[in-house]
C-alpha cells in the first residue's frame, strides 16, 4: 500500500508552481535523518516535552504530502507524549519510521519522474 494517498497529494498541491513542491519536498528529504533522531533521542531520554512538540512539527509537514498512516502514527506519538506515556511507545516510534521511511522513497521517485 502506497504511503502516499496521490489523489489527495495532487489536489493539495495542484495550483502550485511546481518548483515550490520540489522545494517543499527537498526539505523535507533534507531534514529527514535529523527529525528522526530527533524523536528517538527524546524517547530514550524520556524527554515528553521535547517528543510532543517534535512529534508535532513532523506531524504538521507529514500533512502536506496526504500520508494518513504517517500522520496517524505521528500523532499517536504526539498524544502519547503529551500523556507521559510510555505504552507501546517504541513500536509507534518503529512504525512511525519504516511509514516515513516509504513516504520518502515514494517523494524521491515523484521527484525523479518530474524529471522525465
Amino acid at each position: 500500500m502506497a504511503a502516499i494517498d496521490w489523489t489527495q497529494f495532487n489536489e493539495n498541491f495542484q495550483y502550485y508552481d511546481i518548483e515550490i513542491v520540489k522545494e517543499v519536498i527537498n526539505i523535507f528529504i533534507d531534514e529527514y535523518d535529523q527529525r528522526i533522531a530527533n524523536l528517538k533521542k527524546n524517547i530514550e531520554e524520556r524527554d515528553f516535552t521535547n517528543l510532543a512538540f517534535n512529534a508535532h512539527s513532523l506531524k504538521s509537514v507529514i500533512a502536506n504530502y496526504m500520508a494518513p498512516r504517517a500522520y496517524e502514527l505521528t500523532l499517536t506519538l504526539e498524544d502519547l507524549a503529551k500523556n507521559n506515556s510510555e505504552e507501546g511507545i517504541v513500536k509507534i516510534f518503529t512504525e512511525l519510521k519504516r511509514e516515513t521511511e516509504e513516504l520518502l522513497t515514494e517523494l524521491k521517485n515523484y521527484l525523479v519522474n518530474l524529471k522525465k
